[in-house]
C-alpha cells in the first residue's frame, strides 16, 4: 500500500467526495442505524452540493486517499470552528471532523496517511490542539485515535436522523 497518495482536494471533487462519503459512512454505520435515519443523515451530510459548499469553505480542509489505480479509498476533513467545547481546553483547537477508509483497505496504513496530512495542516495553521468526536461503540476508531495520542475529555450527542448517539470527544496536543 505504499502507492497510496493523499491529496488535498478542491470543489472539483464534490461528486467524488459525495459518493465516497455516503458509501464509507453507510458501510461503517448502517448496521447500527435504522434505514430511514441513515438515509436522512446521508442526505443531510453527503449530497454533492453540500460537499461542494464544504470544499469551497476556507475553514475546511479535505484530503482524499487514492490507491495505485487512482481510485479513492478514504478521506479526512479538518474544520476550523467558530466555537469549540470548553472541555477541549483550547478555544483555537481544530476539529478532525471526518476520517474514513474503505473497509476493504483497512489495516493498510491509509488512515495513518490521512491523519499525517491532517496533523501537518494543523501545524501549518499554528494550531496547538486537535479534537474529534468518535462514537462510543466504535472500538477500532477509538483504538486508532488513542494510538495516535488522543485522549478522551468529554462527550456530546451526535444525531443520525432521529437517533441520538453519544460520541466521545478526544483531544491531541500538537
Amino acid at each position: 500500500m505504499s502507492d497510496i497518495q493523499v491529496t488535498q482536494i478542491d470543489a472539483s471533487y464534490a461528486q467524488t467526495l459525495s459518493a465516497l462519503g455516503r458509501r464509507l459512512f453507510a458501510d461503517t454505520f448502517s448496521s447500527d442505524n435504522k434505514p430511514d435515519n441513515m438515509e436522512a443523515y446521508l442526505d443531510e451530510s453527503y449530497k454533492p452540493e453540500i460537499q461542494e459548499k464544504e470544499l469551497n469553505d476556507p475553514k475546511v480542509y479535505t484530503y482524499m486517499a487514492f490507491d495505485e489505480n487512482k481510485t479513492p479509498v478514504g478521506f479526512a476533513q479538518l474544520r476550523v470552528n467558530e466555537k469549540v467545547y470548553d472541555f477541549v481546553g483550547d478555544p483555537e483547537a481544530i476539529e478532525l471532523q471526518r476520517i474514513y477508509v474503505d473497509k476493504n483497505c483497512a489495516g493498510k496504513g491509509i488512515g495513518s496517511k490521512l491523519m499525517a496530512a491532517c496533523l501537518a495542516k494543523a501545524k501549518e495553521l499554528n494550531k496547538k490542539t486537535m479534537w474529534l468526536g468518535v462514537w462510543e461503540f466504535n472500538p477500532n476508531a477509538i483504538k486508532f485515535y488513542t494510538n495516535k495520542g488522543f485522549h478522551k475529555v468529554g462527550s456530546h450527542v451526535f444525531k443520525i436522523g432521529e437517533q441520538e448517539d453519544t460520541d466521545h470527544i478526544m483531544v491531541l496536543k500538537l
